[in-house]
């Protein structure tokens, strides 16, 4: 039977969602690693940012460079010299142009974006901000919550990584697939202790 019973305040929630995480009885919410931080906001309460630049960038930075610049100025360059338009060309050079916009938004997440998870009352919040864009997801919670690690539908290196997840009341609420999994075990736990207080 998966119930446990606080003692405090009488009520029954899932031990599977209150019970620490694999390797999260040694974690010292003090003591955050390296990208994540933690801060107390007198009205918001503990909030959770996570932001660190992963070494792939410094390969993509190059990558974007050489490969947009080649794809994009011979197909368009090349008509903005002459003063031309040409049809054929500037729609098959549409798909470079596109790869070239999601390539450089990835390289400015890599380099700029954070993750910032709030529990503002009766909720948790997760917004994903890149200078002055931000898009917010949020979740319903309550004691009854159930926080763990899940796997996700993303594959690195072959493998499919590991998510933070957050169940409540038939909702789930998944985040931070690419975060490094120490980071990930930190964040699960400190919110697992922040839902399940009495």
């Amino acid at each position: 039977m998966d119930l446990a019973l606080c003692r405090q305040c009488g009520q029954t929630t899932a031990f599977s969602g209150i019970a620490p995480l694999g390797g999260a009885e040694a974690i010292d919410l003090q003591h955050p690693p390296k990208g994540v931080r933690l801060e107390e906001h007198p009205i918001h309460g503990t909030t959770i940012f996570y932001r660190r630049i992963p070494g792939v960038v410094f390969f993509l930075i190059p990558f974007a460079l050489v490969w947009s610049g080649f794809s994009l100025g011979g197909i368009y360059g090349r008509q903005l010299w002459r003063g031309q338009f040409e049809m054929g060309p500037s729609l098959f050079g549409l798909p470079f142009l596109v790869g070239t916009v999601f390539l450089l938004l990835a390289i400015g997440w890599m380099l700029f974006g954070k993750v910032r998870v709030g529990f503002p009352a009766g909720e948790v919040t997760v917004t994903l901000e890149l200078g002055p864009l931000a898009w917010t997801r949020r979740l319903a919670v309550d004691r009854g919550a159930r926080v763990c690690l899940a796997t996700s539908e993303v594959n690195r290196n072959g493998q499919r990584q590991q998510a933070i997840q957050i169940d409540c009341q038939g909702k789930t609420l998944k985040f931070g697939t690419m975060m490094e999994l120490e980071a990930k075990i930190f964040m699960a736990e400190a919110l697992r202790r922040a839902l399940h207080k009495c």
